[in-house]
């Protein structure tokens, strides 16, 4: 039997946004590697290794966060960059109150975050009102049977996967974010900085 034989894709060169941790310098901090654990507990296999080598090489084009939204552009193989976009799902109603509250109620959590640190307690405090802290989180399973996670991605590419290669270099950009700037956790589940302080 004859083996099918694919033709070798190399993507377009591209002075963009470039990863500048490595994977075992992802890891200086707990909430690092928190998140790339989460990249890896999604199933992502070979397209994460695919994305890292994307992010690496400067791939990513744009990239934009506001908020829970993230939009992107990577360069591939085509003329085109493909358009990510990545969409947090949010706390609202009474569970965004309780946390607001309970962060706010301790004043040293908005200060140790404004100080690009991460107190363990602000995911404690996400957990105790039933929401995760750290995006991926695994919801109950779709009427198809796939998973489903507490995210929503798409990339313009062919490829049937999703999250797929492009994506996942844009997750992992968006990662060494959360790295340098903790309180980014916070803004995926649409909560701002300045809603944790007092207002007089």
């Amino acid at each position: 039997m004859s083996r099918k034989h694919f033709p070798v894709r190399i993507p377009r060169y591209v002075a963009g946004i470039r990863a500048q941790e490595t994977r075992g310098g992802s890891r200086h901090s707990w909430w690092s590697a928190k998140w790339l654990s989460v990249l890896e507990g999604m199933g992502l296999k070979n397209r994460l290794g695919r994305g890292r080598n994307y992010a690496v090489s400067g791939q990513i084009a744009s990239f934009r966060m506001e908020g829970p939204h993230i939009e992107a552009e990577v360069v591939g193989t085509r003329q085109e960059p493909y358009r990510v976009t990545v969409d947090f799902r949010t706390p609202d109603g009474a569970v965004r109150n309780r946390i607001v509250a309970a962060l706010r109620s301790e004043p040293m959590l908005a200060a140790r975050l404004l100080a690009d640190d991460l107190p363990m307690e602000v995911d404690e405090v996400f957990r105790a009102n039933g929401f995760s802290l750290f995006p991926g989180g695994r919801l109950a399973d779709g009427e198809d049977g796939k998973r489903r996670y507490d995210m929503t991605t798409s990339c313009s590419c062919p490829d049937y996967a999703n999250p797929c290669k492009h994506t996942s270099a844009v997750l992992i950009i968006l990662g060494e974010e959360v790295s340098r700037r903790p309180a980014a956790l916070l803004e995926l589940r649409g909560i701002m900085m300045e809603e944790l302080y007092d207002e007089d």
